[in-house]
């Protein structure tokens, strides 16, 4: 007999498959739910960890190699690099874009990250400096000053000045003082370079109350009062910027080793050089007097010169005085061999006559060896121009060759006037001619620069290009120099 399922098991079988079914599909759901948990998670960990490498690095334009200033920028100039922040120097640029119609206003050195602030606009005005502030020819030289030795403190950036030398016995062999120069150019006072920069005087307030007078006192004197609408330099002030030549600032560097410095305000507008007599004790209780010549043009001439040339000596000399001049020989047009001096050619010097003569730095041992007679007696109020030569016998370093008016037989009184450098030099040799002359590795503003030669350096000159030559420095490495900053044998 075959047991035959009932209704009661057939459905209590169908239930069963039901709940095993939704039993499945449950657990189904519950996998796929935590599955997509997990993708989630892991999305926002990779979101997370690639927001955590963005903010770990910055990236900054960094030059491949050294750029001078006012040349175009191009992408080639800088590599992008990635850099923690913390090395990421303040308003450093990011993109290339930034580059477009742009030039540095000042050198970049290799490795250095482009700030957003040395970018200037290609057709912009180069950035003054002080540099642009010294007229041509001349340079800014700081001297010390104490308040009291200059004139209370009272000079501003853009007045004129002449300076003073003071010097002992053991110096110039009697005690002495001198105008070194005159009518110079002040270009600042400390580290202020406009009278803006200075403070004005301040002002006095007046004493409230009428001024009584007392029986048995006295009534007290009036006081001048500052004015605040004029500048002036603070009383610790110690340095004054002025512009002068080359030959200047050595005399002046020489002065303020072994003297004292002073200097003393011209007036607004004047610009005469006078002459004037140095002093010393025993002229304190001589009346003042103006020196009675002055050389008033002088030219030493040619600049280059080589063995069996002739250098060429014209100063023109004007008698200050009231009184006529005597003069003695040699007469004008007279020419010495180098090495001579008017002592060996028998001039020695008559007292209270008068000549003009030519001193040279460091190539003669003898003071002013070179001499010569104004031509006759020179009236008062004449001028006369007194020539002569210089044969050149031996090949010499650039040398400083300047004029003199001598009160014989040792009285200077104007010297340095027309001071000029003049060189004996073969004719692939030159010497360098500014203060300090920038060595390029190129031919070109644009180059690099190398080095630095200082005034009088004598280089070897091995090639030229327009307006630049190719040179031999003293450690035998090749680099080049504007043809401008030296001086050269047939240049």
């Amino acid at each position: 007999m075959i047991n035959r399922p009932t209704p009661a098991r057939k459905r209590r079988g169908l239930r069963l498959l039901i709940a095993l079914a939704l039993a499945g599909a449950a657990a189904g759901g519950v996998y796929m739910y935590a599955g997509s948990l997990q993708d989630q998670m892991a999305a926002q960990q990779v979101a997370q960890a690639a927001t955590s490498i963005s903010q770990s690095s910055v990236s900054v334009l960094v030059a491949r190699s050294d750029i001078p200033a006012n040349v175009p920028l191009t992408a080639d100039l800088f590599d992008v690099k990635s850099l923690p922040p913390d090395t990421v120097a303040p308003g450093a640029a990011t993109s290339v874009d930034q580059l477009a119609g742009k030039v540095l206003s000042s050198p970049m050195a290799n490795g250095e990250q482009l700030l957003s602030s040395r970018l200037t606009a290609a057709d912009a005005s180069p950035v003054k400096t002080f540099a642009d502030q010294i007229p041509p020819g001349t340079r800014a030289m700081s001297l010390s000053f104490t308040e009291l030795g200059g004139a209370a403190g009272l000079v501003v950036p853009g007045s004129h000045v002449d300076v003073l030398g003071v010097f002992k016995k053991d110096v110039l062999g009697k005690d002495e003082s001198m105008i070194m120069i005159q009518d110079v150019l002040v270009l600042a006072v400390a580290q202020s370079t406009a009278p803006s920069q200075l403070p004005l005087q301040p002002s006095v307030a007046p004493t409230p109350g009428p001024s009584v007078s007392l029986p048995g006192s006295t009534t007290p004197k009036p006081t001048a009062t500052p004015d605040p609408r004029f500048p002036v330099a603070p009383p610790e002030t110690r340095t004054v910027t002025l512009a002068v030549t080359p030959e200047a600032a050595e005399r002046l560097a020489l002065a303020e080793s072994f003297g004292n410095l002073r200097y003393i305000i011209r007036p607004t507008g004047e610009a005469n050089q006078n002459s004037v007599v140095p002093a010393d004790l025993g002229t304190l209780a001589s009346p003042l007097q103006a020196a009675s010549a002055q050389i008033i043009a002088t030219e030493i001439s040619p600049t280059n010169v080589k063995v069996g040339d002739t250098i060429n000596v014209s100063v023109t000399v004007k008698n200050t005085s009231d009184k006529p001049l005597q003069t003695m020989g040699p007469a004008p047009g007279f020419t010495y061999v180098q090495g001579q001096t008017y002592y060996t050619q028998q001039f020695e010097g008559q007292p209270g006559t008068w000549r003009v003569a030519v001193g040279t730095a460091g190539l003669d041992s003898t003071q002013l060896p070179y001499r010569w007679g104004l031509g006759g007696d020179l009236a008062p109020g004449a001028t006369t121009t007194v020539t002569g030569q210089i044969k050149v016998t031996s090949d010499f370093k650039a040398t400083n060759f300047w004029a003199a008016v001598v009160q014989e037989p040792a009285n200077v009184v104007q010297d340095g006037a027309g001071m000029t450098l003049v060189t004996s030099l073969p004719e692939n040799m030159a010497v360098i001619a500014v203060d300090a002359a920038n060595v390029r590795s190129g031919p070109s503003i644009a180059s690099s620069v190398v080095g630095q030669l200082p005034y009088g350096t004598q280089v070897q000159i091995v090639g030229q290009s327009a307006d630049w030559l190719k040179i031999k420095m003293p450690d035998q490495t090749e680099a080049w120099v504007a043809a401008g900053w030296i001086v050269a044998a047939g240049r």
